[in-house]
Formats: C-alpha cells, sequence, structure tokens
C-alpha cells in the first residue's frame, strides 16, 4: 500500500513539472510577443468592403501592456469563397501606442448561418510612439470573427526588437 502512494505522489509531481515546463520563459523568449485583442466592428461598407474595429488588447512579453484598440480594415473577394483582408491596428496603453498591419485570408467556416469566419496571416509593426517609437516586429496572426454579433478576436505570435 505504502507503495502505491509514493508511485501515485510521484506519478503527480512529474505530471505537474511537465504541466508547467511549457510555460516557463527561455531566452529566446526576450523578443518574443504574444498579443491578443477583442474587438467589436464599429463599421463596414459591403460596397468597398472598408470597415473599423474597437476593442481591447493585452500584451505579453517584449512588450508588457494593456488598453484600447481602434482599426482601420478593407475585407475583398479573394479565391475559394474566402476574403483578403488588410488593416492598421493602432494599440494604445500607458507607455505609448504601437501600430501594427495586418495582411491575411478571412475563410468563412462553417457555411452557413451564423457567419462566422477564421483568419491567418502575418503582421508587422508600422509605428509606434513613446516607450514603442522605433520598435521593429513581425509575426503570424490567427482569429475568429462572427459575422452575426460582429465580435472579432485575434491572437498575434512574434517577434520584436528595440
Amino acid at each position: 500500500m505504502r507503495g502505491k502512494r509514493f508511485l501515485a505522489l510521484t506519478a503527480a509531481v512529474l505530471a505537474a513539472g511537465v504541466a508547467v515546463v511549457p510555460f516557463a520563459a527561455t531566452a529566446g523568449d526576450q523578443k518574443r510577443m504574444v498579443l491578443t485583442e477583442r474587438l467589436q466592428v464599429t463599421g463596414f461598407v459591403p460596397a468597398t468592403g472598408a470597415g473599423t474595429l474597437a476593442g481591447t488588447f493585452i500584451a505579453a512579453g517584449a512588450v508588457n501592456e494593456a488598453g484600447s484598440v481602434a482599426a482601420n480594415f478593407t475585407l475583398v473577394p479573394a479565391k475559394g469563397g474566402c476574403g483578403s483582408l488588410t488593416g492598421t491596428h493602432v494599440l494604445t496603453g500607458a507607455a505609448g501606442t504601437l501600430s501594427v498591419r495586418t495582411d491575411a485570408l478571412a475563410c468563412p467556416y462553417p457555411p452557413g448561418s451564423p457567419p462566422r469566419s477564421f483568419v491567418r496571416g502575418k503582421w508587422h509593426v508600422v509605428g509606434g510612439t513613446g516607450a514603442y517609437a522605433g520598435v521593429d516586429g513581425k509575426g503570424r496572426i490567427i482569429a475568429t470573427g462572427d459575422f452575426g454579433t460582429g465580435e472579432i478576436t485575434i491572437a498575434r505570435d512574434g517577434k520584436v526588437k528595440r
């Protein structure tokens, strides 16, 4: 019985250690930034594909900040029933602003109602003020959009340098 408890305790400790290891920062993470945005579509003109978004963001890593987001975007038809999505997001926090440009492909999935899409693509820094003046960086983006409610959730992962 004592041996079984020891094995169970050992397994629990090892499992806890394995669960923590993927979240530990490494030396390579010093330039990494993970940024999420929660947005609402505030305007969209179907005839031109031009639209606006507003919401909030949280960034962790090389940029450790939270605040508001304002974005302008264009969504135009692309092959396969998808849309080519480009836009600039201005992220405003206590230490300054960071502007990032997105180039992505938005594809409806599943077809039907409610109209939802997933988005995949790339982003890069196009400007900054305050503590973010001179910041350079790029990475990948993945997002979901619910066009019935106008809610957009974005996750960006990449590297930045000052």
